[in-house]
């Protein structure tokens, strides 16, 4: 590797080897490779749930990686209580304990593998820890000490080979009382204090000048504070109903439908100073779910002002791109496009939002394209406290949409005081083309697309050949060309359905050719690995890359636990349908429909029927959700329903055969037949 060719990168390392494992082997080979073996098996699973990636599993040691320090201990400490559990059904002298070793690093990238500085801090921290304990290093401790409800005793600085400086080490204290707790951590030296002292001096004045800059030149016009109702002591009186109107919000500068003129300088970007209107403050109580341990966001969709309807997907697209970018860092948890759009042309409260999607802040806005002239407005609002962070109107020519979208979320991310690295940064606001005209006709072809009618997917066809015709690197364009092959399979318009997997494929590969960081070129192709060619392992491979991209996409987290259950691994499926659920609390039917599958094949029927209902309430014409069904009831053995369910999907589909439906999906051919038995107890042929 030459200097040139390095690649760098700070990422959590995770090193993990057994305590005594020379004396397990001496006293028995075969035992010891079966429970070590298993004992991977279950660390492997718990690595990729909390978004990690194993790099090596040499002997008996285990090395992964993580871009969250956060999700590394989690995993850490998942993994030592999931390993005493089962040490407990061992005998005494063959239990197998872990050491593991978190350190935040600087690595070298070399292929799949890391090496560097880092990787040796990990190994040494592993080294020192105790048999099922966890050691973490200064900068790890740094990252996580007030995130995690955990304890940590300060082991004091220790010496690393070809490491010039010592480590700061702390074990990690795992029971529950021990929370929060930090023991025999020294007091900062005197020239650790001055240099404390400075950094605070120069965060004062960073503030200082923030709050003197926001009040000169950000700042909205002042309105009354609303308090959280974590705040209120006694009972209040219900506020005026704020509504997101499907016109511009009040907020927001609202003009007649008419030509846009070129604004002067100074009045592009310029912030909106009309005094919004009070808002309903939610309830958390109300939450249909939880709230997220990090800022969570709804990005509503924006509202097309033009006078021309089919400029759609135009407001559509930049809505998209909106909620893709603010996806790709894990610091932010953002509802995906399928439950947001379930808004869309309906006035819907901001209250109401944020306690069905389970968020605290709601971002909506409105566009209005006129020849080369765009208007767009934006504000995000926070529903707990019922008032707006920011609202702004920008007035550009169509040229600078990519600026507006990449302006648009870094505020959202500075409003919510997301700090990201440049790495996370470079992927928020990647851009894959400069040339505008390629990127309409592909927004427009990926609207077609998800509207699913045959004229409009063989027109995306054309939008998409004279996209690459205009911009040949352009890798998204490539992507949503080969999902459009696959779209002609679903709606019966391949000639040869072979011939058109194969060439999705060549397609996917190229748009990942073209930008490596495209996840959904790489989910889409691992779930033609796994589901249409039996390349289960290969399928796996370009899910974990897909996730490690974009953790907080919904599509990507459901289509990689498909991928899961092709690959019959049903115990690490059921958890990321359940975050992908989460993260989509409006879920389209192929959701739940595989989710079923899963919770079929592990007994859990009751759990499994309840979500097929659900399915085919929101979609009463999807017959696969019957077919699911059906095979559901049958499992079960209540023979009645099932018969009933095959009514369904036979109403729904006179000709429908089991021949017909894909045979070779699942890795495990006797899942396929298990399947095909159950619906023809139910009567279907």
């Amino acid at each position: 590797m030459t200097t040139q060719e390095v690649k760098r990168k700070l990422t959590a390392i995770l090193s993990a080897d057994v305590k005594g494992y020379s004396r397990l082997m001496g006293e028995d080979e075969e035992s010891t490779a079966r429970t070590l073996n298993a004992y991977k098996e279950v660390m492997t699973g718990l690595i990729q749930h909390h978004r990690g990636r194993v790099v090596g599993t040499a002997g008996d040691s285990v090395l992964a990686e993580f871009a969250s320090v956060v999700d590394a201990i989690r995993c850490a400490v998942e993994i030592q209580k999931e390993l005493k559990t089962r040490n407990n059904d061992l005998p005494e002298n063959r239990r197998m304990e872990f050491r593991i070793g978190v350190n935040l690093g600087d690595v070298i990238e070399d292929g799949e593998q890391i090496l560097g500085d880092g990787v040796n801090i990990a190994a040494r921290l592993e080294s020192l820890a105790e048999a099922g304990g966890i050691c973490i290093s200064g900068t790890a401790f740094d990252q996580v000490r007030n995130k995690v409800d955990l304890g940590y005793k300060y082991l004091g600085e220790q010496t690393v080979k070809n490491i010039a400086l010592p480590v700061r080490m702390y074990k990690v204290l795992m029971e529950p009382e021990e929370a929060g707790k930090v023991i025999g951590e020294k007091k900062a030296k005197p020239r650790q204090l001055q240099m404390a002292t400075l950094g605070l001096v120069i965060g004062v004045i960073v503030v200082v000048a923030v709050i003197v800059i926001w009040k000169l030149y950000l700042s909205p016009t002042p309105q009354p504070e609303v308090a959280s109702k974590e705040k209120i002591t006694a009972p209040q009186p219900e506020k005026p109903s704020a509504t997101i109107p499907t016109a511009p919000a009040p907020s927001v500068e609202t003009a007649p439908k008419e030509k846009i003129t070129p604004p002067s300088p100074e009045k592009i970007s310029k912030p909106v100073t009309p005094a919004p209107p009070k808002i309903e403050v939610a309830s958390k109580e109300k939450m249909a779910f939880p709230l997220p341990d990090k800022p969570s966001i709804a990005v509503l969709p924006f509202t097309n002002m033009s006078e021309d309807p089919k400029q759609e997907y135009f407001s559509d697209g930049m809505t998209e791109d909106i909620i893709t970018a603010l996806s790709k860092t894990p610091k932010l948890f953002v509802i995906a496009r399928n439950s947001t759009f379930a808004y869309k042309g309906k006035p819907v409260k901001v209250r109401q939002v944020a306690e069905e999607l389970g968020v605290r802040y709601v971002l909506e806005g409105s566009v209005r394209k006129s020849e080369d002239r765009v208007r767009i407005t934006a504000q995000l609002i926070d529903a707990l406290k019922g008032h707006h962070l920011w609202a702004e109107r920008y007035d550009r020519t169509v040229k600078d949409i990519f600026t507006v979208q990449d302006e648009i979320t870094k505020k959202i991310v500075t409003a919510l005081q997301v700090k990201l690295t440049e790495g996370e940064q470079a992927r928020v606001y990647a851009k894959g083309t400069d040339n505008l005209e390629a990127y309409l006709k592909v927004m427009e072809a990926n609207w077609l697309c998800l509207l699913g009618s045959k004229e409009g997917v063989i027109k995306a066809r054309q939008l998409l050949e004279e996209a690459i015709s205009l911009d040949s690197n352009y890798a998204l364009a490539y992507s949503t060309l080969g999902l459009y092959h696959i779209m002609e399979i679903w709606l019966g318009l391949s000639k040869s359905p072979k011939e058109s997997i194969t060439r999705a494929m060549e397609l996917h590969q190229k748009a990942i050719a073209l930008d490596s960081l495209l996840a959904h070129a790489r989910i889409r192709l691992g779930y033609i690995y796994a589901a249409m060619i039996r390349q289960h392992d290969k399928g796996i491979a370009e899910g974990e890359k897909a996730l490690a991209l974009a953790p907080n996409s919904a599509d990507i987290v459901n289509l990689y636990a498909v991928i899961l259950t092709y690959a019959g691994r049903w115990h690490d499926a059921i958890p990321l349908y359940r975050e992908a659920i989460r993260l989509n609390p409006k879920p389209p039917n192929n959701y739940y429909r595989h989710f079923a599958v899963v919770l079929r094949e592990t007994g859990q029927y009751d759990e499994a029927i309840s979500l097929l209902k659900k399915a085919i309430e929101q979609e009463p014409n999807d017959s696969l959700a019957y077919l699911v069904l059906t095979s559901v009831f049958s499992y079960a053995g209540r023979e009645e329903e099932a018969r009933s369910a095959a009514a369904g999907v036979l109403k729904l589909n006179p000709k429908f055969r089991i021949e017909q439906l894909p045979q070779g999906t699942h890795r495990d051919l006797a899942v396929v037949e298990r399947e095909n038995e159950a619906l023809r107890k139910a009567g279907l042929k």
